[in-house]
């Protein structure tokens, strides 16, 4: 198994924090399954359980638009990693996939205009994005990640690794206040 310790992975991912972690292809079906789940480990905690709930639904949906992994052994669906931690006071969604590097410039510019702008700017720039016509293979023009920010009334993290050919991974992380 190499490097590879599976005790310590599966005990990264038992711990008691950790309320969602999947990696694999993701389809309508399992995003219905995950939702239900959230839902219902959040219960006790309606105002930031239907924070969290939203902010996963618009994240995962990048994940299932855009990543560039697919599943070769089924519908070729799209590959991503989505994970829902409890750190205390707060909850954290993040997700992950693969992008091209070439789209990257734009990813992180996008990122980065969200988090420069307040809650009233963001608004604005909702409104902007709506009427603005589709960027690329943009489905909503970073709709998603305006909602996101504006849902969480918080800034968005990035982190991006480099990948060996026209890849990159990209991981976006939004937090929750509980």
């Amino acid at each position: 198994m190499g490097n590879f310790n599976f005790f310590e992975y599966h005990t990264l991912i038992s711990n008691d924090n950790v309320l969602l972690s999947y990696k694999g292809p993701l389809t309508d079906i399992l995003l219905a399954e995950f939702s239900r789940d959230i839902r219902d480990k959040l219960k006790e905690d309606k105002r930031a359980g239907k924070k969290v709930f939203a902010i996963f639904m618009e994240l995962a949906q990048n994940v299932l638009y855009y990543s560039k992994e697919v599943n070769l052994f089924g519908n070729n669906d799209k590959v991503g990693t989505l994970v829902i931690l409890d750190i205390g006071d707060a909850y954290k969604v993040i997700t992950g996939n693969m992008v091209y590097k070439t789209s990257l410039p734009l990813l992180i510019e996008k990122c980065e205009m969200v988090n420069s702008l307040d809650r009233d700017a963001l608004r604005e720039y909702k409104r902007e994005l709506r009427s603005a016509p589709s960027e690329g293979e943009s489905r909503g023009a970073g709709i998603g990640l305006v909602q996101a920010a504006l849902t969480a009334d918080n800034h968005l993290e990035m982190i991006v690794q480099e990948l060996q050919g026209e890849h990159a991974f990209f991981v976006l992380g939004v937090l929750v206040e509980k």
